[in-house]
């Protein structure tokens, strides 16, 4: 046998071999182990591709990361708020995430006299309407039925929060009490307080306020789901008898405006 060459790469060393008019490439252990120490190691979360597909889904692929964009896309620009609009995220998983997006500069980091706050850079704005595109690609051909632990109350709520319409309020503050049937008691009452000359205009609040209800809404929480994402509209749901109003006349008058569902009206995954 008479060997005709070697190429030495990062880990294996092959070997062209000739026998008769035939050629086999055999591998062996690496013979430059200083070549090996010069190569970067891949990151744990690479594809290992130049795809740019591939690239991309590195970031945006990561759990949480889509929904923490989302949040931003609407409004919430501080760690609480959306930590809130995320109850089950954990603190130092939306850490890591924001320090993900941050360095991938996807958002930026602001401080000023109220704290920390974050917001999409111009690489972020042009993913907001993919992910816009997102909920609604799911919306037509993914979502199937919940699960009973995809029905989460404070999920809900927050979403609900997101398509409130505080300039169709009547001024001043209004409460809105929303009753969850079928939820366990430390669960099943919320309230929203809007207030459209306020910073913030809308708040949630797990207890009562201890302001005048304006209206009360009663439902489960699957139709609130049904009418936020939306599988069916407020005012067929009202129809229906599945969601029941009842307050005072001014704010009631106006109840199919106080909300704006679907495309456009803060991002169609809705929780």
């Amino acid at each position: 046998m008479r060997r005709l060459g070697r190429l030495v790469a990062t880990e294996t060393e092959y070997r062209i071999a000739a026998t008769r008019n035939k050629y086999d490439i055999r591998t062996g252990p690496s013979r430059s182990p200083q070549l090996e120490r010069r190569m970067p190691s891949r990151p744990q979360q690479s594809y290992g591709s130049f795809c740019p597909v591939a690239q991309a889904s590195e970031v945006v692929a990561q759990r949480w990361v889509p929904l923490v964009v989302r949040e931003i896309m609407v409004g919430y620009h501080r760690f609480n708020e959306i930590r809130r609009a995320l109850p089950l995220i954990s603190p130092s998983v939306l850490a890591q995430r924001l320090k993900l997006l941050e360095d991938a500069d996807i958002i930026t980091r602001r401080s000023d006299s109220a704290g920390v706050s974050y917001h999409l850079t111009a690489a972020g704005e042009e993913l907001a309407p993919i992910i816009e595109s997102l909920g609604q690609w799911a919306h037509k051909w993914i979502t199937r039925d919940y699960r009973s632990d995809e029905l989460n109350p404070a999920v809900l709520m927050w979403a609900l929060r997101r398509h409130i319409r505080p300039k169709n309020f009547p001024p001043g503050r209004a409460v809105l009490q929303f009753i969850l049937e079928g939820e366990p008691s430390r669960r099943r009452y919320w309230w929203l307080v809007v207030d459209r000359d306020a910073q913030p205009d809308v708040d949630v609040c797990r207890s009562d306020p201890g302001h005048r209800v304006s209206l009360t809404i009663t439902a489960t929480v699957r139709t609130m789901v049904d009418v936020v994402t939306p599988n069916i509209e407020i005012g067929e749901a009202l129809k229906r008898g599945l969601l029941r109003v009842e307050g005072e006349r001014e704010v009631l008058k106006r109840f199919e405006t106080l909300f704006a569902f679907g495309p456009g009206s803060g991002v169609m995954s809705g929780g």
